[in-house]
């Protein structure tokens, strides 16, 4: 399901109808996974892991690039830790990217592992670790080369679509129409998970306690329209009801819903919603995204990649960027501002770079 741009949003809250049966067995469900220790966060990596393995190797025509993607891990891994070099990890970049602008002067190769970490661990914020890098498995790395090689939303033509729902069919209240099962995602995502892999706290923003939240619709049905329109061109019209979520846990109901620890075919998978029961028991980010803020110069050094990559003229861009960074930093609106128009060539970008990664051998790596 699409939500139409000229859809009406209901102003009921999902909660006034949503003690109904339906929606009693769907979170009944949710806390017996909780119950039986199913939801714990290194579960829902494993189930995670393997819905992406799925995708990649649907999309790139068989299980043999999960293969060669465990295979580039084994080169990039340091022995005596069992977790990825990150000196290794920069070589790699480095040294394909020698002589260039972005390898030599802008630290491109720190930049793409500051990108590829953000991705190993989502959608959880990585760990705090003492020695200052966190320690990226094989299950991390290979979830961080799916999410940033797979196209992150669908695409019409060369641009990203509209978020596509999953849906299940059911009543609320006195409508029959369909419940959100899984949410489904648009370039506004990926923008968001790109922000988060390079933005850090603002030491100089004043905490406002403010909370950035996101409308996610949780139910949908079709009625008359009310608009006078002629009936003959189509007399229905959409009405979604949504609920604002905080974008800080947002990503993990998404995955949550999207790999659930058992799927029935019989009585369909729990809506979306009921997950939240899970969310007290994992960990979520704490830093609001009004609170962070991309230095200039690493962002510059972002689009100068993407420029290397892409063969594509960015100047007009960086210009942008230079221009909107205060205090030589950009923060999340005036990123979103500024690359809204250019989701795809971003994503294609870093696509381009990690795809060597589904190589069964790398290059050079030290």
């Amino acid at each position: 399901m699409i939500v139409e741009p000229d859809c009406i949003i209901s102003s009921d809250s999902f909660e006034k109808y949503a003690d109904n049966d339906r929606c009693r067995v769907s979170k009944e469900r949710v806390k017996d996974f909780l119950d039986r220790g199913l939801m714990i966060q290194d579960g829902v990596y494993q189930r995670y892991t393997e819905t992406l393995s799925d995708k990649l190797s649907s999309a790139y025509g068989g299980p043999s690039v999960v293969g060669n993607i465990r295979q580039s891990f084994r080169q990039l891994r340091d022995p005596a830790t069992g977790y990825i070099s990150p000196m290794v990890f920069k070589h790699l970049f480095a040294e394909r990217l020698s002589g260039s602008e972005v390898g030599n002067s802008l630290g491109a190769p720190a930049l793409l592992l500051n990108i590829f970490t953000s991705h190993a661990f989502y959608p959880f914020p990585p760990p705090h670790v003492d020695s200052g890098a966190p320690q990226i498995d094989e299950n991390a790395f290979l979830r961080a080369v799916c999410l940033l090689i797979l196209a992150p939303a669908q695409r019409t033509g060369s641009k990203f679509g509209s978020a596509i729902h999953r849906m299940y069919g059911g009543t609320w209240g006195p409508h029959r129409g369909w419940y959100v099962a899984v949410r489904g995602k648009d370039a506004s995502d990926f923008r968001r998970r790109l922000f988060r892999s390079l933005a850090t706290p603002d030491s100089s923003s004043i905490n406002t306690g403010t909370v950035t939240t996101i409308s996610v619709p949780r139910f949908e049905w079709l009625g008359f329209r009310k608009d006078g329109s002629d009936p003959e061109d189509d007399p229905t019209q959409q009405f979604v009801v949504v609920e604002d979520e905080t974008e800080a846990s947002i990503d993990i109901l998404d995955v949550l819903s999207e790999s659930p620890p058992e799927v029935d075919t019989l009585t369909m998978n729990p809506f979306r919603e009921s997950y939240r029961l899970v969310l007290p028991s994992l960990p979520k980010r704490t830093d609001d995204l009004s609170s962070l803020c991309i230095p200039t110069a690493k962002l510059v050094a972002l689009l100068k990649l993407i420029q290397q990559t892409q063969r594509e003229n960015m100047e007009d861009l960086v210009t942008q960027v230079e221009e909107a960074g205060s205090n030589a930093k950009v923060g999340w609106e005036g990123f979103e501002t500024i690359m809204s128009e250019h989701s795809e060539l971003l994503a294609d970008g870093l696509a381009n770079s990690f795809r060597l990664f589904t190589e069964a051998e790398v290059g050079n790596i030290m």
